[in-house]
């Protein structure tokens, strides 16, 4: 199971930065629809992952991470492929601008916000459970790289308290989803994990 893990987790990065040189050029000529779709791919590419993980250290208690993570994937390639759908129907059957912005803006809240955060909040459960479990393996370094990207938690955490008041608290209307936060974070997270299984 290590080496298609190995090739398929490289392959998604490999989505990730095609996604990003060419996203102007994709913007530009109005392609979003197949954006999202490769992010559902890209995303689908790393769904052995957290299983590997788990196989390498074979710690028990890295069993609820590893759920928490695959939901996390899982919910990530489902809310990409429903938004791919919404954003090419929205383009190519609107010539006639008989659905409104604001109909087309609901739907895009409805499949990001909070579904996104909410996965996110998942990987960051995932990323505090393998925190836990390299700590017990006593691999330090990978322990607090972790640590760290667990405290994402509390940030999407926040924006989705914010999404989901009717009432807004002006607290958590202070926190504002960014892509790129979001994207390099992510991006990074996914890499040292990818990382650890390619070299361990």
């Amino acid at each position: 199971m290590l080496i298609p893990t190995i090739i398929m987790g490289w392959l998604g990065v490999l989505l990730f930065l095609i996604i990003a040189v060419t996203f102007p050029k994709m913007a530009k000529n109005n392609e979003f629809a197949f954006i999202h779709i490769l992010m559902a791919l890209m995303h689908g590419m790393w769904l052995p992952l957290p299983l590997t993980i788990y196989q390498l250290l074979n710690i028990e208690l890295l069993q609820v991470g590893t759920l928490f993570g695959f939901v996390y994937l899982m919910l990530m390639v489902v809310t990409m492929t429903l938004q791919t759908g919404h954003i090419a129907y929205i383009v190519k059957q609107n010539d006639d601008q008989a659905i409104i912005d604001e109909y087309g803006n609901y739907m895009m809240a409805t499949l990001s916000n909070p579904f996104e955060c909410l996965a996110m909040m998942f990987k960051c459960v995932w990323a505090l459970f393998l925190g836990l479990s390299f700590l017990n393996s006593e691999e330090v370094l990978m322990a607090g790289l972790m640590f760290l990207f667990s405290l994402f938690f509390f940030y999407y955490l926040a924006i989705v308290i914010d999404t989901s008041l009717v009432k807004r608290v002006k607290f958590f209307s202070k926190v504002k989803p960014n892509t790129w936060i979001i994207n390099l974070e992510t991006m990074l997270f996914l890499i040292i994990l990818m990382s650890y299984i390619t070299f361990h």
